[in-house]
């Protein structure tokens, strides 16, 4: 009996650190289930890439899906940009030759602006639209190599917006039609030229922002 009250006692007398440290404690003292965090959640980034992908991806940036809506959405804005300040220019010189009230010449002039402006920001949509199409369905083929299906969607929208956009109604393509030439082909040689186009400028991209890689020094 008296034993008992001893180790009763001694117990009640020791540190409540050591008591407690029976509870799954380190060095004697209670932890919180709040703090057992991962420490690198602390550090920028934690390591890992600022992304989120679902359960098992494996991909280091966003792919060509997840641009395809800032690039057509930046294009459609380039090209509203580039057609207005067109327009602007040809509404001043047109403008500047009529014999109106400053309301109609301004009037005038914001037709020509806006009517610039939405023809470059469809035509630059378009193009955005197809090169970004081509290029997801090439991701899914092989996507190893990005640059070559940079290259390959930029070859295959010149040609097929080329090749399938209505010719121009100017003097050329009267010529042209007047000399016996089909209108498939002109279609055919606006083709092979927006395919140029389109080689020569996705070669100049991939070469300014992989220089490294390409050429080597």
């Amino acid at each position: 009996m008296s034993s008992a009250m001893d180790r009763t006692l001694s117990s009640m007398d020791a540190p409540f650190g050591a008591g407690m440290s029976s509870l799954g404690g380190y060095g004697g003292q209670l932890q919180s289930p709040y703090l057992q965090f991962d420490p690198l959640l602390l550090e920028a980034n934690g390591g890992k890439s600022e992304f989120i992908f679902p359960d098992g991806g494996q991909r280091a940036n966003r792919g060509r899906f997840e641009l395809a809506f800032s690039q057509i959405g930046s294009s459609v804005m380039t090209g509203a940009g580039i057609g207005g300040a067109m327009g602007a220019v040809r509404g001043v010189q047109s403008v500047s030759q009529l014999q109106e009230s400053i309301a109609v010449r301004r009037s005038q002039l914001l037709t020509f602006i806006t009517k610039n402006g939405a023809s470059m920001a469809n035509t630059f949509g378009t193009i955005a639209l197809i090169y970004s199409a081509i290029g997801v369905g090439l991701s899914f083929v092989q996507d190893s190599n990005d640059d070559i299906n940079t290259v390959s969607a930029a070859v295959a929208t010149g040609a097929i917006y080329g090749g399938l956009s209505q010719p121009p109604t100017n003097k050329r393509t009267e010529k042209a039609l007047s000399m016996g030439q089909k209108l498939w082909q002109i279609r055919l040689k606006r083709s092979v030229i927006g395919s140029v186009i389109g080689l020569s400028a996705s070669v100049a991209y991939v070469l300014l922002f992989n220089k490294d890689k390409y050429i080597k020094k």
